[in-house]
């Protein structure tokens, strides 16, 4: 924003204004989130309940908690993992290739696989079915 030689980068809309909000919340030292980005961070971080809170320019109470410290989980995978995960379906492809290669290295045939893709195609998925 801004004209000529001066111009400033700005992060506009609904999800700065509430980060800002949330952010006044906070003692000094501590950690505030709201509930949207609590269910984003589930199981990587222990949180603690601070109710209802009335924040500037919200026309609803927004659920705020206060990040406590690490959770157990290691990655989203593993916290999905932790609730139980739907049956694997149409990789069989992919699953026989890995379990083609595992097979060959047991065997003494050295193997090296790249695993690769964007995330959330199932990287992890695959890897966790190999090792069952």
């Amino acid at each position: 924003m801004g004209g000529g030689e001066r111009r400033e980068q700005l992060a506009l809309g609904e999800t700065p204004n509430i980060a800002a909000r949330v952010q006044g919340k906070a003692e000094p030292d501590e950690i505030v989130i709201s509930a949207a980005t609590q269910r984003l961070v589930a199981g990587l971080f222990e949180t603690e309940d601070r109710g209802q809170h009335e924040l500037k320019g919200m026309s609803f109470p927004i659920s705020l908690l206060r990040v406590t410290g690490e959770g157990t989980a290691r990655s989203r995978f593993e916290v999905v993992a932790r609730r139980g995960l739907t049956p694997l379906v149409g990789r069989d492809l992919e699953a026989g290739f890995l379990a083609e290669r595992w097979e060959q290295a047991q065997a003494g045939a050295g193997q090296a696989v790249l695993l690769s893709g964007e995330p959330g195609i199932g990287k992890s998925r695959l890897t966790s079915e190999l090792r069952t």
